[in-house]
């Protein structure tokens, strides 16, 4: 009837729900899926070895040896965006400085003409 076509044209039927992810099927899929888990892995791992090398005298070479690893892992495991700055303008384009930023060239005009005469460069 035209009352029914009126209606449906006017109240579309609602959209389907998207189809859920799915789910993990192997061992390690289960045990990675988690936010918290890999890092909780990672750091037992981690002190069970140091345990083993304190064991056999090694610990402190075995920590010293494990900061740049850490520090690399870190690194890794953040990335900016594509508009996001870094703080050193050397990696964004154009080298562009990050506001409040202390420059050579502020210095110097700081020490020339005093405090007041610094001004934002644009």
């Amino acid at each position: 009837s035209r009352k029914e076509r009126r209606k449906l044209k006017n109240n579309p039927p609602p959209a389907a729900p998207p189809p859920p992810p799915p789910a993990p099927t192997t061992p390690f899929e289960r045990l990675t899926n988690h936010r918290f888990t890999m890092p909780a892995l990672k750091l037992v791992i981690w002190v069970t070895a140091l345990l083993f090398f304190a064991h056999h005298e090694f610990g402190s070479v075995f920590f010293v040896a494990s900061i740049p690893l850490f520090v690399w892992q870190s690194m890794e495991e953040y990335k900016r965006g594509p508009r996001e700055l870094s703080a050193y303008s050397v990696f964004n384009e154009n080298m562009e400085q990050l506001d409040g930023t202390f420059t050579s060239e502020q210095w110097e005009r700081e020490l020339r003409y005093g405090p007041g005469a610094v001004r934002k460069q644009e």
